[in-house]
């Protein structure tokens, strides 16, 4: 039996596909992480810019919840395609 065959095997097994689906989406998700966090990063450099009186006036305007609502917007869609993606991977072929 040579390697390509055993590892064919291998992947093809439910096992196979949990392990690969997992490693799918941690990287999926590491990746969209890195992604989300040099998003926030920019957004505090850039805050940092803005004088203090009027981030006050933009923060009783609801600015911090707009920004919580597009952090958590970000969040699950990001969740549920690595969601789908996983349950795409573990289902059996037909």
């Amino acid at each position: 039996m040579n390697w390509a065959t055993l590892i064919t095997s291998v992947l093809m097994s439910v096992a196979g596909r949990i392990i690969a689906a997992i490693g799918l989406s941690f990287v999926t998700v590491t990746g969209l992480q890195a992604v989300q966090d040099y998003f926030i990063q920019s957004v505090i450099n850039n805050i940092g810019g803005i004088p203090q009186d009027a981030l006050q006036i933009a923060y009783l305007m609801g600015f911090g919840v707009i920004l919580n609502w597009i952090f958590g917007t970000f969040t699950f869609i990001t969740s549920v395609k690595a969601f789908r993606k996983l349950s795409t991977a573990i289902q059996p072929n037909k």
